[in-house]
């Protein structure tokens, strides 16, 4: 199956899928004698909202999740959640983000208050509903910050409604924790859960090592990281942790072949994220060990 992943990667970064680019830097760690591919290029790992989520129904989630209530999927609609998707339930690090964009929100910040997902998922005002368990669909809260600017500066903030803060979780599905912060290191293996739905599995465990930390797309050193693992567009967003439970940061983008070499996937390291939240910078900290 990974290898599988791997190909459908290459694939699309070579096709030059409809999705948004971002930049790269030059290789770190293998030196100039790399030389990056004509299709290079990064990917942003997010999906588009499903034409069944209406405005209607967006309006009436907005209306039900302010008073900490959800609403049903519409009936006939199939979310097609595999087993290891129906750990994620409630409010936690691995939601599935369903709107405005398909993607996965990484951790708690602000002791409950706050929780994370990528830049570029979305706006500042929108209104994010995640799907809350089988068949029920829950508007969190509002997009309070937000930074797009490509790998290693490409973090949001969800400001949860009063009334949906008793159904926040801490703790990552299947790994548990985090148990505090540590900025990722060469050779660290990491893991994540998120919903990328390419290969049908959503909410599935994935391990990797760490290949690339260092400037990202804007220069901020120990901003960025990079590692050799599996991720497909829905992964955006999902919170990464190392070994030892420690949040290590998120995962944003697909980097087959780029200037990062050898890493295959990207994201903006725990660091970056915390100077980005700023005084509810207390997301890490959070530790829940248990599933």
């Amino acid at each position: 199956m990974r290898l599988k992943f791997v190909l459908v990667a290459a694939l699309a970064a070579m096709l030059c899928l409809p999705l948004t680019t971002a930049g790269a830097k030059s290789p770190k760690l293998l030196g100039g004698a790399l030389a990056r591919p004509d299709f290079a290029r990064a990917v942003e790992l997010k999906e588009e909202a499903p034409d069944w989520y209406t405005a209607e129904l967006h309006r009436r989630a907005v209306a039900a999740g302010k008073k900490g209530k959800t609403v049903a999927v519409p009936e006939g609609v199939d979310l097609e959640i595999p087993a290891s998707g129906l750990a994620f339930t409630g409010i936690r690090p691995g939601s599935w983000i369903l709107f405005p964009a398909g993607c996965t929100t990484n951790f708690v910040f602000g002791n409950g208050t706050e929780i994370g997902t990528a830049g570029h998922c979305a706006n500042v005002g929108d209104e994010v509903t995640i799907v809350a368990a089988p068949g029920l669909l829950m508007n969190i809260g509002t997009v309070s910050l937000r930074r797009n600017n490509g790998i290693g500066d490409d973090f949001a903030l969800i400001d949860i409604y009063p009334a949906m803060q008793q159904y926040v979780n801490p703790s990552m599905a299947h790994w548990a924790g985090p148990t505090g912060s540590a900025n990722p290191r060469f050779g660290d293996a990491v893991v994540h859960s998120g919903h990328g739905l390419v290969i049908g599995t959503g909410g599935t465990p994935r391990a990797g090592l760490v290949t690339y930390t260092g400037p990202g797309d804007t220069g901020n050193n120990n901003a960025a990281y990079g590692w050799d693992g599996a991720a497909s567009p829905g992964d955006s967003g999902s919170g990464v942790r190392n070994a030892t439970g420690a949040a290590a940061g998120n995962l944003t983008h697909l980097v087959v072949g780029t200037d990062y070499l050898p890493a295959l996937i990207a994201g903006t390291t725990i660091s970056r994220m915390e100077a980005l939240a700023g005084p509810v910078s207390t997301a890490s900290l959070i530790p829940d060990p248990l599933y």
